[in-house]
């Protein structure tokens, strides 16, 4: 991941300290058959999250032991409720203790407890009341608040798997400037069938609501805790996703953010840092606001032909200053930001070991906007494959501005449209504000594309590139490159044209026509499924 120097984020912040203490063990029993939930005797509530009884695993005749639904007391169990902590016998979790009791065995480096199964036998409350309003602020004295201690931080990962069964933690409260932050500092695990709700994280480096960093996999989790840090790698679900063992790449899945997000560098709502990735539906539904490589679903996806992303929606607005995309800040490339002048010039430098990877499926509905390199999907590309993107929002931009891209390199493109508006001064594109030797095959734009210089329907400034099938929507006189220096051309159509199912056909086969989408436009067929 491309990394600078940059200004501190101003972020005023109320600091707590009430820790976790604990001592105790538990022994590691012998694996026996799963159970039905009727097999837990401890005192547990109805799960709100999911409308049913807490659901694990256990002998018949063990009683979990614990009393669910009650707000955490800020002390730490002994023991888990029941289990013998493997796959089908996990350690059932059924308070707030228990689960703090997690976090002191992990980051006591508890050998007995290392990939273990964990599960959440109920809904578990770290606070009681609210702790953020409707808008995402910390309410009430926080002062009075439980802060939690991340299971796992920046020497120990958490190593097994924890299933939170499809139930919620709620009230959590983080306030700190070190690094790793989340209901997870650091996992090398799994962590799945989660969702964070009611809760307030303030970190340094690899701040997150679900997992601060994260090298093994993340699966069906949702975060609507407000998530911001002073640092980089801040997201709404995982502040930094990265490859395990420099073979094996994260994986993240199923990863939703409805809280938001404010951060300086690398701002996700997703993910803030990805890097050596495979993930498969990331959607973003909450405003995101950053400094320097800040996207809806990624702030930044890190230099790797390995790479490979899909399935990622933005519905929430995002702003910052450099690199600012709909789905992500920048994907590959070697960034180099002029730190003397850094709201006044940006620049990035492009090379093939620092390539994006692929790319495809995305789509933006928010509006973006920043002062360079702003894209409606991604700020800028490097040597990367990118594919079936849409863009319904508007984009404001200065130096470089394209409702799909601002700037792309090397790279090849297949299957895009763009209906938003695209705002700028010089570079300005209604798919890309720059574009350098790369393929580019089925795309369409019809927003309105305004600026001062080099600007265009379709491409603000295109050098040496292979096109076909590129249409735009005619708009008095206006042309479709701003300069087109030697690669392509594109054709005008009317509105009428466009809409019409011979349009999605000339488009190819990733396009189809639905006349109750997209105001008549075609749409790509994998939104249609």
């Amino acid at each position: 991941m491309r990394y600078s120097l940059i200004g501190v984020l101003g972020f005023v912040a109320m600091f707590a300290a009430c820790s976790q203490s604990a001592s105790g063990s538990a022994d590691d029993d012998d694996e026996i058959a799963a159970e039905s939930s009727s097999s837990i005797k401890g005192k547990s509530s109805d799960s709100k999250s999911s409308g049913k009884n807490s659901s694990s695993s256990a002998e018949e005749s063990e009683e979990c032991v614990g009393e669910s639904d009650n707000p955490w007391d800020g002390t730490t169990a002994k023991n888990f409720a029941c289990g013998a902590g493997t796959k089908l016998s996990p350690y059932i979790i059924l308070t707030a203790e228990q689960l703090a009791y997690l976090s002191f065995v992990v980051n006591s480096s508890d050998k007995d407890y290392k990939g273990k199964y964990f599960k959440l036998g109920a809904d578990i409350k770290l606070n009681k009341g609210g702790v953020i309003d409707e808008n995402g602020a910390l309410v009430g004295d926080s002062t009075k608040l439980h802060k939690w201690t991340p299971i796992g931080n920046s020497s120990v990962a958490f190593e097994g798997t924890f299933d939170g069964d499809g139930h919620t933690v709620s009230g959590m409260f983080v306030n700190t400037t070190s690094t790793h932050n989340g209901l997870f500092g650091q996992s090398s695990g799994t962590v799945e069938n989660l969702t964070i709700e009611n809760s307030w994280v303030y970190g340094g480096k690899y701040s997150a609501g679900v997992v601060g960093r994260s090298t093994g996999s993340v699966l069906n989790v949702k975060n609507l805790a407000s998530v911001s840090g002073k640092d980089e790698c801040v997201g709404g679900v995982i502040g930094s996703s990265y490859q395990k063992d420099y073979k094996t790449n994260s994986i993240v899945k199923n990863a939703i953010n409805e809280g938001i997000v404010v951060g300086n560098e690398n701002v996700g709502g997703v993910i803030g840092c990805a890097r050596f990735v495979t993930i498969d539906v990331a959607e973003n539904i909450a405003s995101i606001d950053g400094f320097a490589y800040v996207g809806g679903v990624f702030g930044g996806i890190g230099s790797s032909s390995n790479n490979n992303v899909v399935n990622l929606k933005n519905s929430g607005n995002i702003t910052g200053k450099h690199f600012v995309g709909g789905i992500s800040g920048h994907c590959g490339g070697s960034l180099l930001l002029n730190t003397t002048a850094l709201n006044k010039s940006s620049t990035y430098s492009c090379y093939e070991f620092y390539a994006c990877g692929k790319f495809q499926n995305a789509y933006n509905d928010g509006n973006i906007s920043g002062l360079r390199y702003v894209g409606g999907i991604v700020g800028e590309v490097c040597y990367g494959t990118i594919e079936n993107l849409a863009n319904r929002g508007n984009v404001t931009g200065e130096g470089g501005s394209g409702g799909i891209v601002s700037s792309m390199s090397y790279t090849t493109s297949k299957s895009l449209y763009n209906v938003g508006d695209v705002f700028g001064s010089t570079y300005v594109g209604g798919i890309a504000g720059y574009n350098q030797e790369g393929v580019i095959n089925s795309a369409y734009s019809t927003g309105k594309v305004d600026g001062d210089s080099l600007v265009g329907l379709m491409i603000g400034y295109n050098y040496n590139t292979t096109m076909a099938d590129y249409y735009y929507l005619k708009q008095g006189e206006q042309e479709p490159f701003g300069l087109n220096n030697g690669g392509g051309v594109a054709t005008p159509k009317s509105a009428d044209e466009m809409k019409s199912e011979e349009f999605a056909e000339l488009l190819g086969d990733d396009f189809v026509y639905d006349s109750g989408l997209n105001d008549g436009y075609p749409v790509l067929k994998w939104e249609n499924e």
